[in-house]
């Protein structure tokens, strides 16, 4: 089995890093809740919700981080302000740090367009290139309507378990995938 990392990895937000539309059900301002290592994996929010990242989400990102991934947000929230809001309260422990969530993406795409359109445009401000074609890619992503980034050759995660989001098992199968 070989494990073969992408050059870019994207994940959309809602459903896929956390359990909820964060346009809808959230309300600032949110109250961390640190553990005894530091990090901050749960949110309490104005009205007493308390919304955690999905159990494998840090683990996930900090693995592609380690294998030198370039990290893509793209969420289609109407409500950027309140994701980047939790990108920057919810803590995660990489190398040997406590970090923000945000601090592990290298570029954020947010708003009412395609995942294609995002995608592009994470290209071309990292990279000077909107060419999907030209990048090993994935998209991790909770709405199967997503799939169409297939025709550009980028790999579709599909992120089917809303109550879990995306596990170790669903990260390793698609790195051991060809």
């Amino acid at each position: 089995m070989t494990i073969k990392y992408p050059k870019v990895a994207a994940f959309d937000l809602d459903y896929t890093v956390w359990p909820c539309y964060c346009d809808t059900h959230l309300f600032p301002p949110f109250t961390p809740i640190k553990k005894p290592d530091g990090q901050v994996l749960t949110v309490i929010d104005a009205r007493g919700f308390e919304l955690s990242l999905y159990k494998d989400i840090p683990k996930i990102l900090t693995d592609l981080k380690e294998n030198d991934v370039t990290l893509v947000s793209a969420s289609r929230t109407w409500a950027p302000e309140i994701a980047k809001d939790l990108m920057k309260v919810f803590q995660v422990e990489y190398n040997g740090k406590i970090v923000y969530l945000g601090d592990l993406f290298d570029d954020m795409q947010w708003g009412e367009r395609s995942k294609v359109g995002h995608l592009r445009d994470a290209l071309k401000k990292l990279y000077n290139d909107d060419k999907l074609e030209h990048f090993s890619m994935c998209l991790f992503d909770d709405e199967s309507r997503n799939k169409d980034v297939e025709k550009y050759g980028v790999k579709f995660v599909y992120v089917k378990d809303s109550e879990n989001g995306p596990s170790w098992m669903l990260y390793q199968k698609y790195l051991t995938s060809e």
